[in-house]
């Protein structure tokens, strides 16, 4: 796909969502009333907002206990120290979803009111934490900052033959590092 096209669909849904959100308001207001209307969009920013202030509430005080925990216990056991990390994680996750839910239910509209409820409502959470989880996954495995770390190369051997194959850099610097001074030859 072009670069400028390449655009173009990333842009689509920044200008789809709101049309489509202007489209469903007109709908629900034609159906009940511009003012019940009015009223249910004000009723999910005030849900979204109480929802981001007991959420944060609520995560702050979780990893404050498992921390807490973790220093009182001393472990010292991987398998154990990998496991509150694993629930730490997992906590931190659902306080991220919670928290875009919240975000969501803030921005007024009622396609993003549904969606923000998927996120918020704790049957439906795990399905949205394993749906960002997959899609952040696949974008940082699909980064150029982590295929910088390899390149390809080929090794042309005496006998003629040609051996392809990867090098992984061990030490990748980031973009903003200065090279590294030049080792002197032995």
């Amino acid at each position: 796909m072009s670069t400028p096209l390449r655009r173009a669909v990333k842009l689509l849904p920044i200008v789809a969502l709101p049309l489509a959100e202007i489209y469903v308001i007109t709908l629900v207001g034609g159906a009940i009333g511009a003012g019940e209307t009015f009223l249910l969009i004000l009723a999910g920013i005030a849900v979204g907002s109480l929802v981001i202030r007991y959420e944060g509430r609520r995560v702050l005080n979780r990893l404050r206990a498992l921390g807490e925990r973790a220093q009182r216990e001393g472990q010292s056991d991987p398998a154990v120290i990998a496991a509150q990390g694993k629930e730490a994680t997992k906590a931190a996750a659902d306080a991220g979803v919670v928290i875009l839910g919240g975000v969501l239910l803030i921005i007024p509209g009622f396609i993003s009111d549904a969606l923000g409820l998927l996120c918020v409502l704790p049957f439906t959470r795990p399905l949205v934490r394993r749906l960002i989880g997959t899609v952040v996954a696949a974008k940082v495995a699909s980064s150029t900052r982590l295929s910088g770390m390899t390149r390809q190369a080929r090794i042309h051997r005496p006998d003629g033959k040609i051996i392809q194959g990867e090098v992984i850099d061990p030490d990748p610097r980031r973009d903003d590092e200065p090279p590294p001074p030049p080792r002197p030859l032995p």
